[in-house]
């Protein structure tokens, strides 16, 4: 079985405004029989933050296929069997306050 990696943001962490959102990327899946999500949340980020993993056709977000909840000085690691063929990632950095929280998320595929 391969293994290859689908997705990741940017080396060193991406950097998130207390309150914000961002989109992280659209990973295309259809090649894969199963995914590995890893997150992890930095430490010294403001607080946490909840990374969404969306079910995408086209450019229409269709369903949610589950949400992560980081702490700073965390990590979450999942896998999946492929639900669909395109999925996209979504961070929320929530909390009360300022400052930045940074979060690092890879995925991995895997095809029989």
């Amino acid at each position: 079985m391969a293994t290859s990696l689908a997705f990741r943001t940017p080396v060193g962490a991406t950097s998130i405004p207390v309150g914000q959102s961002k989109t992280l990327g659209a990973v295309d899946v259809h090649a894969f029989n199963r995914i590995r999500i890893v997150a992890d949340e930095r430490t010294g980020s403001a607080g946490p933050v909840v990374i969404r993993l969306t079910i995408t056709e086209g450019n229409e977000l269709v369903s949610q296929l589950d949400t992560l909840t980081l702490q700073p000085h965390s990590q979450v690691t999942r896998v999946y069997e492929v639900p669909g063929t395109k999925l996209s990632v979504i961070a929320d950095a929530t909390g009360n306050g300022s400052g930045h929280s940074s979060v690092d998320v890879l995925i991995y595929g895997s095809a029989a």
